[in-house]
């Protein structure tokens, strides 16, 4: 059923908290939205900052090696020119390798930042979900209670009160949808909360590496650097893949579904 048709049942149902319900799923729709517009957003600009990072790495280890690759001449081997012509290549390129993981680290900060906002947005959308899922427990358990009482009524027994039994049937059945609704969208905000949480600590990881050349200074070769925001960067593509099975695992777990 969709949730727009949901959501229109419930406010024209006889359900004591219809209007509670109606506004906590209307409002659970248009936050699960939003917040799922974000979550898109971000996840592309993470996949750009890592291309940004990745390519600006391997041109700078490539033109590293390349200066480190060029021959020395016969005269700056033996002190007759005091200048290698390899030394300015090597030091415009950890310079400007530098300077560039300086503005990367200023990018990555900001989507750290903006991925612990979509985490609290998720969060709020578990709430609301929790608080669905008491107003349906209360729907139901009073509904099922009067049906019982019905039930065991002489006159429904000889056949009648049928028209009140469709009225409890029919507003078990729309209960029963709230729940089902309920648990495949938790399903969803509780695999996108651990998937998120995992990217966010890698992402903090590769932040670190990308600013490490600025806090240390020039103590450790540019290309430990290098080399290390290279792990960084692969641990971080193995983890988006690891992040998205693990939303995949969730979903199946909370809906019960093997395989």
């Amino acid at each position: 059923m969709a949730t727009s048709d949901l959501v229109t049942l419930v406010r024209v149902s006889n359900l004591k908290a219809r209007n509670t319900l109606g506004d906590q799923l209307s409002e659970f729709v248009d936050d699960a939205k939003k917040t799922g517009r974000d979550l898109q957003r971000l996840s592309s600009k993470i996949g750009g900052a890592v291309d940004n990072i990745m390519a600006v790495n391997d041109y700078a280890l490539h033109q590293i090696d390349v200066a480190h690759s060029k021959p020395l001449t016969i005269m700056s081997m033996y002190g007759l020119i005091p200048w290698s012509a390899q030394k300015p290549t090597y030091d415009v390129v950890t310079r400007t390798f530098s300077e560039a993981m300086g503005v990367l680290s200023n990018s990555l900060e900001r989507l750290v930042l903006e991925a612990e906002v979509n985490l609290a947005n998720l969060e709020r959308l578990e709430e609301r979900l929790s608080t669905l899922h008491e107003l349906v427990s209360r729907e139901d358990l009073e509904l099922s209670g009067a049906k019982s009482e019905l039930l065991a009524e002489l006159w429904t027994q000889l056949g009648g009160n049928k028209r009140k039994l469709r009225n409890f049937d029919s507003h078990l059945s729309l209960l029963m949808n709230l729940g089902l609704y309920r648990k495949k969208a938790l399903a969803h905000v509780v695999a996108a909360l651990q998937a998120l949480k995992s990217m966010s600590s890698d992402m903090e990881d590769i932040r670190e590496r990308v600013a490490a050349p600025d806090l240390v200074g020039s103590s450790i070769p540019i290309e430990v650097h290098m080399k290390s925001i290279k792990t960084g960067l692969e641990r971080l593509k193995e983890g988006r893949v690891r992040a998205k099975k693990l939303e995949e695992d969730t979903i199946r777990r909370v809906l019960g579904i093997s395989g």
